[in-house]
């Protein structure tokens, strides 16, 4: 009995030759188009990612050019800038020194889980170093000699905004790379 094989021809010498003899994969025709049709089905919306960045964007700039503009400020000193204690129980209480620590301490630790600077981009990489700055002119400021209880409070709490800004920031990074989005700072896109 003939053998299957020996009626086609020749066998092939190796495994290049048999792979070429093979004959080519037709893709189906409306291939593409079902194949957009289950991209688009899986898209999700983009206007939430989009509304949290511009929300980080305006949370980056806005609250340390506003820190910036108050120390600037003629007549603006540490004890007119502070809160003002109420006997009310509806408005908390001003910060301690030692909550305004710990504040620092915790944010700086959920910083140090939130910043991932293998990829940024030059936008990103600009307002952090921006915030990172301020916390550093605060540091030096904090380490003057003789300052005034009322200024060191003043500061501690100039250095925990900071702080909360670029926490903030930075998580809003880690998400948006996590869910497949980056952080630009442009204010349109054209595609």
């Amino acid at each position: 009995m003939p053998d299957a094989y020996s009626q086609r021809g020749p066998l092939p010498d190796g495994w290049h030759d048999a792979f070429a003899a093979l004959p080519l994969e037709q893709a189906p025709a409306d291939g593409w188009s079902r194949l957009s049709a289950r991209l688009q089905a899986r898209r999700r919306p983009q206007w939430p990612l989009r509304f949290a960045a511009a929300a980080a964007l305006v949370a980056a700039v806005a609250l340390p050019l506003k820190l910036y503009h108050s120390r600037d400020m003629p007549g603006a000193d540490p004890a007119s800038t502070a809160p003002i204690a109420s006997a009310s129980p509806s408005q908390p209480k001003p910060a301690t020194l030692e909550q305004l620590y710990a504040e620092s301490a915790q944010l700086e630790s959920l910083l140090q889980v939130a910043r991932d600077d293998r990829v940024s981009s030059a936008t990103a990489a600009a307002m952090s170093s921006e915030l990172d700055a301020r916390i550093a002119a605060i540091d030096s400021a904090l380490m003057q000699p003789g300052l005034s209880p009322e200024r060191q409070l003043w500061l501690w709490r100039g250095r925990v905004e900071a702080l909360r800004s670029l926490t903030g920031f930075e998580s809003n990074r880690r998400w948006l790379a996590a869910n497949g989005e980056r952080y630009d700072g442009a204010i349109a896109r054209v595609d």
